[in-house]
């Protein structure tokens, strides 16, 4: 049952909050009865009361007040239900987003970022405002027209009975033929769309390689296909959402004509009665009848909401372990399976303030030895030792926050230089930027900045060179204070100039930052040069410099 599901979802807290939403529902299905009883006597006096209009104009300014008392009270209701439904998002949204991250590096690089992202920011809407939403309505639509039938039933069993006759058949044809073809409608939507979001993805990541092969066009392509494919579902749902007006429409003159063929003793007000009743469950069948489309269409978020949650995170042992790094880094029994193919690790031992490079082809395993000191994977045999304490997931926090990281492409985000350099610090310690941008050789290059360390660096750091880059990430290390520092191809993308200019910095900070301990990855042995010691690792071996 969608409901069970559902509330396996919710926190304790929701679920008590999300009966008073529901307890709103009612009493706002029930202000919508009053509201349809309180034009009964008009109509009494209008068809059956004769001359006297004047009551029934009294009725009439009855009916209006209740009318508009119940509209007040449901637009408060409304924007109470609202404020759940968006607070359920919320917290759901950041769950995935927590859980995703907390997943780990390989499962972030299994799904992709840009189908995680989707399923962030997309999903939970979706699951909030295309299933939750709709079920609330459909919910309130079927207590009034139980309200309705039972008022109906007591007056004259004879009009509930011709309601029912003509709406139950369009209702089952509805459900037994079209409720299939509404779910996967929405699955397809849901494909095309997420398909959408990583085709963008790509193309603004990979801009200068779709520019220099002439590539753009062909996604330009699947771009256009995907639209087309997202328009036609989004038609043909249109087209399915139409069905409940025109049926739920058949149905009311199908019966209107049938109490006019039974006539009869009082037969204007039963027509007139009929009229009423049809004129305000016509909206609450069609209510229903769209709602259960939209949760059709809506389904894959909570799928995929599901899934999200019942992901268990690797950081699910709380991150209670000290660890501490004042001897040596160590490898033993190393080995890591990547599907079928294992990666052996000759044992190794990096002592503190040393400058170790590790050098071999590409695939040999340099960067999964890296995310293994980092305890970003996990091994499938062996362990990583620090001071002789095994490396694992409760004490990782602890190990990453003596290690600073510069891969091939700095992360840069879309702030000011200062906030860049202190990554993950709320206020920027200026004094101390200013300092660590002079250890780094980038005082005189910031000082030129248009706000200098307050200057905004653009997306992705768009602003900046590779080597301004590498140092920032440098900078991020010594800011925090490392001990560590992991160079993964650090300065393979820079001319040879600047790699020099890098390595130089790199030997000046060993000498500044005492037990400072570099490991670095490259190809080059010019880049490797400045290091005590090299592991090769196609040899499962090291040598001296």
């Amino acid at each position: 049952m969608i409901y069970r599901r559902i509330i396996n979802l919710l926190l304790p807290g929701e679920k008590k909050k999300g009966w008073m939403v529901v307890c709103t529902v009612f009493i706002n299905s029930l202000l919508d009865f009053i509201g349809l009883a309180s034009l009964l006597p008009v109509l009494y006096y209008l068809l059956e009361g004769g001359e006297n209009r004047k009551a029934a104009i009294y009725f009439a300014l009855f009916a209006f007040a209740v009318i508009v008392i119940k509209s007040l009270l449901s637009t408060l209701f409304g924007r109470y239900q609202g404020r759940y439904l968006l607070s359920l998002y919320k917290r759901l949204s950041f769950s995935l987003y927590s859980r995703y991250y907390n997943n780990g590096l390989l499962y972030i690089r299994e799904q992709g970022h840009s189908n995680l992202g989707h399923a962030v920011n997309y999903m939970s809407y979706t699951f909030s405002e295309g299933i939750l939403s709709p079920m609330l309505r459909m919910a309130g639509d079927g207590l009034l027209i139980i309200l309705v039938s039972i008022a109906l039933l007591i007056y004259d069993w004879r009009t509930i009975a011709v309601l029912y006759i003509c709406f139950i058949p369009f209702i089952v044809f509805y459900i037994f033929f079209i409720r299939n073809k509404a779910a996967e409608y929405g699955r397809e939507e849901f494909n095309a769309k997420r398909q959408q979001a990583r085709i963008v993805a790509d193309t603004f990541r990979g801009y200068q390689e779709l520019e220099v092969n002439g590539a753009f066009p062909q996604l330009q392509k699947s771009f256009l296909e995907g639209v087309d494919k997202v328009s036609e579902n989004r038609v043909k749902i249109i087209t399915i959402q139409k069905f409940p007006a025109f049926l739920s429409e058949a149905a009311v003159i199908i019966g209107l004509a049938v109490m006019v063929i039974m006539g009869g003793k009082n037969a204007g007000m039963l027509i007139g009665l009929f009229a009423v009743a049809a004129f305000r469950l016509l909206p609450a069948v069609k209510g229903i009848l769209n709602g259960y489309t939209q949760i059709q269409n809506s389904l894959p978020s909570l799928e995929t909401i599901e899934e999200g949650m019942s992901e268990s995170s690797l950081r699910a042992e709380q991150d209670e372990g000290q660890i501490s790094f004042n001897t040596a880094i160590k490898g033993r029994g190393l080995t890591f399976k990547y599907i079928d193919q294992p990666i052996e690790f000759a044992d190794f031992t990096i002592n503190k303030g040393e400058y170790v490079g590790f050098s071999g082809y590409s695939g040999v395993g340099k960067t999964t030895l890296f995310n293994l000191i980092l305890g970003f994977l996990k091994p499938s045999t062996g362990e990583i030792l620090v001071d002789d304490t095994p490396l694992y997931p409760g004490n990782r926090k602890s190990w990453l926050s003596q290690i600073g990281y510069v891969p091939q492409e700095v992360f840069i985000f879309n702030g000011t230089l200062a906030e860049n350099i202190a990554l993950g610090y709320p206020l920027p310690d200026r004094a101390r930027v200013h300092k660590i941008l002079e250890m780094v050789s980038l005082k005189d290059w910031a000082a030129s900045l248009e706000g200098g360390i307050d200057a905004t660096l653009g997306e992705s750091g768009g602003k900046l060179s590779g080597g301004q880059k590498q140092r920032i990430g440098i900078a991020r290390a010594l800011y925090k204070g490392a001990s560590v520092l992991l160079l993964d191809e650090a300065t393979s993308a820079l001319d040879n100039a600047t790699e020099k200019e890098i390595n130089i910095m790199l030997d000046k900070l060993r000498g500044e930052c005492e037990g400072l301990t570099i490991l670095s990855i490259a190809h080059r042995e010019s880049t490797l040069s400045y290091c005590s010691r090299i592991i090769n690792l196609e040899e499962n071996g090291d040598r001296k410099i």
